[in-house]
């Protein structure tokens, strides 16, 4: 029986990067405010990004959104069946497009997922670096032969499983496997060695300085639009530096800038909060100022909002943290 693809691809998108009992109430939450692929294309971005808050990767928000449209524009709301549209979905790469396509309509595709390459390099013994040209052929090839096309969906949900349960990472259960036989890794002491995998990812470290202007309830927040993390998400007006302020520092920043000419007696520096992305470790420091008026303040895209509408919007996790933290709010 033919399962529903729109479902099955929602779960495969959430799922990326992403623990299964982290992704399955954002699902869920998913279903039920967008039950089809039109209800969820008509909805705004910043619906779908409040929605997705706190899943992290908001890049997967934004291209479930884009591809809903293209499923409704180009498809007539109907999930492709050929892997040619589907591939060409935004934020579909080979993996998502076969496991979609073995699910939803057991077409012969192998799901080539980290517990799919582990298993392969292992029994194989495929020895080249596993980001290389030769290896990435090579598991290709080995994980379409050995896949059974009658029942590719699950062939394709038990070698997840079998990477998870038995071809472990670390300390697979080599002994109670049934393929160790023939398994080259385990024959050639090689287990702990396979796959091979590439130099080390380094982490840029970023910092943050977010001026949090009040006045009365109200409230100054931005959109981030420039092509960097976190875009079209919400948050203050950012200064980003070498360094986290120092209360003087920043003071004397913001007269530099021109951001204001009001008086900054009433400010305040939060201690520094840190986030950790794949790439890149944020760290920032929240500065309330208080202030009479915020109506002069600079950068002119600000948008003035009441302090209570702030859980309306869809913000990085750092800065809801520091919300959550803050009384004040």
């Amino acid at each position: 029986a033919i399962k529903d693809p729109y479902k099955i691809w929602l779960s495969e998108i959430i799922l990326q990067q992403t623990r299964v009992e982290q992704g399955t109430p954002y699902y869920y939450r998913f279903i039920k405010k967008y039950p089809s692929v039109f209800k969820l294309a008509e909805a705004s971005l910043d619906e779908v990004l409040k929605l997705w808050e706190g899943l992290g990767y908001y890049s997967r928000a934004r291209n479930l959104h884009h591809a809903a449209n293209q499923i409704v524009e180009k498809h007539k709301g109907i999930f492709p069946d050929n892997y040619a549209a589907v591939i060409q979905l935004k934020g579909i790469g080979k993996y998502t497009a076969s496991a979609i396509l073995s699910y939803a309509y057991a077409l012969p595709y192998a799901a080539i997922d980290s517990n799919a390459i582990r298993i392969i390099t292992r029994y194989f013994g495929i020895k080249e670096e596993v980001e290389s040209l030769t290896a990435k052929n090579k598991i290709e090839s080995y994980a379409q032969k050995i896949l059974d096309k009658k029942q590719p969906g699950i062939f394709n949900q038990a070698m997840m499983d079998f990477g998870s349960l038995i071809c472990k990472p670390f300390n697979p259960e080599c002994n109670q496997c049934p393929l160790n036989k023939n398994c080259f890794a385990f024959k050639n002491d090689m287990v702990e060695l396979l796959p091979l995998k590439g130099k080390k990812l380094v982490r840029k470290t970023r910092y943050f300085n977010y001026l949090v202007f009040i006045s009365d309830k109200n409230i100054l927040i931005t959109i981030r639009n420039e092509k960097d993390i976190w875009k079209n998400l919400y948050q203050f007006p950012l200064i980003e530096a070498k360094t986290n302020y120092t209360l003087t520092q920043l003071k004397r920043e913001i007269r530099n800038r021109k951001i204001t000419s009001q008086n900054l007696d009433k400010i305040r520096a939060s201690d520094v909060f840190t986030q950790q992305l794949t790439h890149q470790t944020i760290k920032t420091r929240f500065f309330i100022i208080e202030m009479s008026d915020i109506a002069d303040i600079n950068p002119e895209s600000s948008i003035k909002i009441k302090v209570s509408a702030l859980k309306k919007y869809a913000f990085p996790g750092i800065i809801r943290e520091f919300l959550q933290k803050n009384p004040y709010f």
